[in-house]
């Protein structure tokens, strides 16, 4: 008899996870899809306590899920994985001349792919909100 293995069939698939998106986003990211051959994946709040490799499909969910968060927990964030570098650049340009609202937006590691998703979610807020501290202008008292 032999031995099924389970093959990811978004291997080398360039993939979008994305958070808490407005329809109007979705759509843009959804209407993008074709030329850059990707597929976008919504996380619910239910699946936050997956991993970013569970959530691609690199590996199977095996453990119950411990973390659900509230809907509207963290702004709406994009997480891309398998992009070729010129790719995400080009990506994240038409975004941006989209005037697509996506502050939080992060590229795949190695390291980040065993990250639970909505740990993740955190990290990417914290970081943002220092960049966003600190590229804000200070204001001198008077």
């Amino acid at each position: 008899m032999k031995a099924h293995i389970a093959r990811n069939q978004n291997a080398g698939v360039p993939m979008v996870l994305g958070w808490n998106l407005a329809p109007g986003d979705r759509g843009v990211l959804d209407g993008m899809a074709p030329a850059f051959g990707m597929k976008v994946v919504p996380v619910s709040p239910a699946d936050a306590g997956q991993t970013v490799a569970q959530l691609l499909g690199e590996v199977p969910v095996t453990a119950p899920r411990t973390l659900v968060l509230e809907p509207g927990a963290y702004p709406p964030a994009i997480v891309l994985a398998n992009f070729r570098n010129k790719d995400v650049d080009t990506l994240l340009d038409l975004l941006k001349n989209a005037k697509v609202n996506i502050p939080l937006k992060a590229v795949v590691t190695p390291t980040s792919r065993r990250w639970v998703f909505g740990d993740l979610l955190a990290h990417l807020e914290e970081e943002h909100r220092a960049y966003t501290q600190q590229a804000a202008p200070t204001q001198e008292k008077l």
